[in-house]
C-alpha cells in the first residue's frame, strides 16, 4: 500500500447522472498515490439545504459503492430519501483508505479516520461548485467496523463532522474469544442451549452440558453475551480480525499457552485433544465464490473492486477429510503445487467448502489444483479461544482491572492466571480513542447483536463520563435497540447461521434502521438548532454483565416501542390440532416519542405476518390488541408480534422503528 499523502491529488473517473434509487448525480473516483476511492451522490440543485451524510461500511471496509447497491447486510436506500428530501444534504462514501484484501482496516490512522476526512473535504469542494455553497454542516454514521472508524472520526476531526451515529462497533471485537471457546467445546449443544433459552424454554441453558462445557458457556455469558441471542450462536469469520491483532501483538502467547504452567494447554493438554486439528490433507476440488453460500464470498462476487487479488473461480477448496466443520480457523499451508508455501486461515465451512479469510490473503486458492496437499493445524485458533483468561489488565493504568466485565477471572482484584503484559488488543488497535468529543454522538446499541455485545460500550461510556463531566450531556447519548441484531435480520441471519430462512429471522429480530434515522434527524437538530436528544436510561449491567432494560416504555425512554405478547395468557401453550388459540399483544412508545403505526402477527415464526390489526393506525401510543388462531398441523411453533411506530406518526417518513415479542405454540395430534 502507498504512503498517504496529506494533500493528495484528487481524480474523477464516473460524473453521470443516475436514476436509481432515485434521481441523483453520481460521482466516483480517487485520490491518486493512495488507494482510496470515493463515491458522492448529490441531490437535484433544488433539493440542496447545505449539509453532506457519511456512511462507512462495516468490517474492514474496503467498498465505496454500498448506498448505491442498497448495502452489504441489509438495505440502506433509504438513506437517499432521508439525506435528499428530508435534510437537503448528499451523501458520501468512501473505501476508507485501502482496496479489499489488504488488511484489516483498523492498521493506522488514516484507515481509522484520515482518508475519510479526506473524501469529505473535497466532497465540499464538489458541492460548492455544484451548488454554489459548501455544506454548513457535515454527519457521520456507520455500523460494525463503520461504527468503530465513525467514532474516529468524530473525536479526531470535529471540523469535518459535526455529529453522527455510531452503531454496533466501539468496543468491539475483544469479548470474541469466549464465544470461540463455546464453539470449539460446545457446538454439539447449540441446538439444545438454544431451545432452552428461547421462549417458553427450560431456562436453563447448562442442562445438558458437559462440565467442561458448562466452564466454557459460563465463560460466554460472564463476560457479556446477550442473553436471548442464543439462535445466532454459530462460528464467525470475523473471530480471524482479532485472532490475527492478537497473536501479532503478543507472539510469544502461544509458546507459553503449550508451554508453560498456569496456561491451558500446558497444564491440561490432554483435555485439548479432541479438539487439536493437525495433519495432511489433499484438495479434492477448488470452488467459485458463486458456489459457496456464506456472506463473505457474496460479497466478493458483488462488490470486488480494483485491486483485489483473487478471482472468483478459486475462492474455495474441499478437503480430503471428514468432518470439515472442525477446521473452522484452522491454518492451511500449501505443500505442493504451484501455490506452495501460501498459507491461509480458515474463516468459513459451507457444505464442506472452506473459504479462507481473505483480507489476510488475498490470493486465496488462486493457483492452487486438485490433488496439491496442504497441511492443516488450528493449534493457534485453539490457544486464542482461551485469551481471555490471560488477558484481563491494562498497563495504560497500572495494571488496574479496566472494567467490570472482567472481575469474573479475577479474585480481589487480582488475576487468577498469568497475565500478558501488552497493549490491549482490540478492532480499534492500534489507536485508542481518547474518549473526548467536541461533535455530537448518540451511540446506537443493539440489544441482541451477536458481533458487538452490548456490553462492550460500557467501558468508553465510563470514560466519556469521566472526561465530559458537566458537559457530558452537551455532546452524547447511549440509545439501546431491544431484539435487534448487528444488521438486517433477514439478510445477516441467513448469511451468518444455519437457519437460512430470512423470513424465521424476521420473526426474530428486528432492524435498527429506523432508530439510525431517528438519531441522525435528533443529531441534525441538536448540533443545528439546540435541541437536545432523548435520553435512554432505565438500563443496567447484572452481576453476570447481562444487559437489563426497564419493564416500561417511560422507564427506558428513547425512541423505540416496548411489545410484549402472550399465548392463552403466558409465554407458552400446550395444545391440540384445531384448537383455538388466542393472543395478546401490548405495546407502548416512550412518552413525546410518537405513535404506533402498525401491529402484526406471525403464527408460525416463518415470516408470512398474515394478521394485521386495523384499528391501529398512528393514532396512539399505546396499543392493546388481541387475535386467534388454530393449528392443522403438529409441531413446535414460535409467534411472533410486530409492532412498527414512528416519532412523527402515521405522517413520518423514512424506516418505521420496531419491535417484537415472541411466545411458544407446542401442538399435539
Amino acid at each position: 500500500m502507498p504512503d498517504h499523502p496529506d494533500n493528495p491529488e484528487p481524480f474523477i473517473d464516473v460524473d453521470e447522472w443516475r436514476d436509481v434509487p432515485r434521481r441523483h448525480r453520481y460521482v466516483h473516483g480517487g485520490f491518486s498515490g493512495t488507494h482510496t476511492r470515493f463515491s458522492y451522490y448529490f441531490p437535484p440543485v433544488e433539493l440542496y439545504r447545505g449539509r453532506f451524510f457519511q456512511f462507512l461500511e462495516g468490517g474492514a471496509g474496503g467498498h465505496e459503492v454500498l448506498l448505491g447497491a442498497g448495502g452489504a447486510i441489509g438495505e440502506s436506500y433509504w438513506a437517499f430519501d432521508f439525506a435528499f428530501e428530508e435534510h437537503g444534504g448528499y451523501l458520501v462514501e468512501s473505501n476508507q483508505g485501502h482496496f479489499p484484501g489488504e488488511g484489516t482496516g483498523f492498521s493506522n490512522d488514516y484507515e481509522l479516520y484520515g482518508a475519510s476526512a479526506q473524501t469529505a473535504v473535497y466532497g465540499r469542494q464538489l458541492a460548492a461548485e455544484m451548488y454554489g455553497t459548501e455544506p454548513h454542516h457535515g454527519y457521520i454514521w456507520g455500523i460494525s467496523g463503520g461504527g468503530a472508524r465513525s467514532g474516529f472520526c468524530l473525536e479526531n476531526r470535529p471540523d469535518v463532522w459535526q455529529g453522527g451515529a455510531p452503531h454496533a462497533g466501539i468496543g468491539q471485537s475483544s469479548q470474541w474469544s469466549p464465544w470461540a471457546l463455546t464453539w470449539l467445546i460446545a457446538r454439539q449443544k447449540f441446538a439444545e442451549i438454544i431451545d432452552a433459552a428461547e421462549p417458553g424454554g427450560s431456562g436453563n441453558p447448562f442442562a445438558s452440558l458437559s462440565s467442561a462445557q458448562r466452564q466454557a458457556l459460563a465463560d460466554l455469558y460472564r463476560r457479556g453475551w446477550p442473553r436471548g441471542a442464543e439462535t445466532q450462536l454459530a462460528p464467525f469469520t470475523a473471530w480471524a480480525f482479532p485472532m490475527y491483532a492478537t497473536l501479532d501483538a503478543d507472539p510469544g502467547y502461544l509458546h507459553a499457552f503449550w508451554n508453560e504452567l498456569g496456561y491451558k494447554g500446558f497444564d491440561d493438554p490432554e483435555s485439548l485433544r479432541s479438539v487439536v486439528v493437525h495433519e495432511r490433507a489433499a484438495v479434492k476440488r477448488i470452488v467459485p465464490a458463486t458456489e459457496v453460500d456464506n456472506l463473505f464470498a457474496q460479497m466478493h462476487v458483488r462488490l470486488a473492486t480494483a485491486g483485489a487479488a483473487a478471482s472468483e473461480a478459486s475462492w474455495g477448496a474441499e478437503l480430503n477429510l471428514d468432518d470439515p466443520e472442525r477446521l473452522f480457523m484452522a491454518k492451511v499451508r500449501i505443500m505442493t503445487g504451484k501455490a506452495a508455501g501460501r498459507e491461509l486461515l480458515v474463516a468459513s465451512v459451507d457444505d464442506g467448502v472452506l473459504s479462507p479469510f481473505s483480507e489476510r490473503t488475498p490470493e486465496v486458492f488462486e493457483g492452487v489444483e486438485d490433488g496439491d496437499e496442504v497441511e492443516v493445524d488450528n493449534r493457534d485458533f485453539v490457544a486464542w479461544c482461551f485469551y481471555h483468561w490471560y488477558a484481563i489488565e491494562d498497563p495504560g493504568r497500572d495494571g488496574e482491572l479496566f472494567d467490570s466485565c472482567l472481575t469474573p477471572w479475577a479474585v480481589d482484584g487480582t488475576p487468577i492466571y498469568p497475565q500478558r503484559r501488552i497493549e490491549p488488543v482490540s478492532a480499534a488497535a492500534p489507536t485508542r480513542y481518547r474518549a473526548r468529543l467536541e461533535s455530537k454522538m448518540i451511540y446506537v446499541s443493539p440489544t441482541h447483536d451477536a458481533q458487538v455485545w452490548p456490553t462492550t460500550i460500557f467501558p468508553y461510556d465510563a470514560r466519556l463520563r469521566a472526561n465530559l463531566g458537566d458537559r457530558l450531556d452537551d455532546h452524547y447519548r447511549l440509545w439501546f435497540v431491544e431484539n435487534s441484531p448487528h444488521g438486517n435480520p433477514r439478510v445477516l441471519g441467513p448469511a451468518l447461521n444455519a437457519e437460512k430462512d430470512p423470513g424465521v429471522w424476521s420473526t426474530r429480530l428486528v432492524p435498527y434502521d429506523g432508530v439510525t434515522a431517528q438519531a441522525l434527524r435528533e443529531v441534525v437538530a441538536w448540533v443545528e438548532d439546540g435541541v437536545s436528544p432523548r435520553s435512554c436510561h432505565g438500563y443496567r449491567l447484572s452481576p453476570d454483565n447481562a444487559l437489563q432494560l426497564a419493564a416500561t416504555a417511560d422507564e427506558r425512554g428513547g425512541v423505540q416501542p416496548v411489545a410484549r405478547a402472550l399465548v392463552n395468557g403466558g409465554v407458552r401453550a400446550d395444545v391440540r390440532v384445531g384448537e383455538t388459540v388466542t393472543f395478546d399483544g401490548t405495546a407502548q412508545q416512550p412518552a413525546g416519542a410518537g405513535t404506533i403505526i402498525r401491529a402484526e402477527w406471525d403464527f408460525d415464526g416463518r415470516g408470512a405476518w398474515p394478521a394485521s390489526d386495523p384499528d391501529v393506525d398512528g393514532s396512539s401510543p399505546s396499543i392493546t390488541v388481541r387475535t386467534t388462531h388454530a393449528y392443522d398441523t403438529p409441531g413446535t411453533y414460535f409467534p411472533a408480534f410486530l409492532v412498527s411506530a414512528h416519532v412523527h406518526g402515521k405522517d413520518g417518513t423514512g424506516p418505521a422503528i420496531q419491535n417484537l415479542s415472541r411466545v411458544r405454540v407446542v401442538v399435539r395430534p
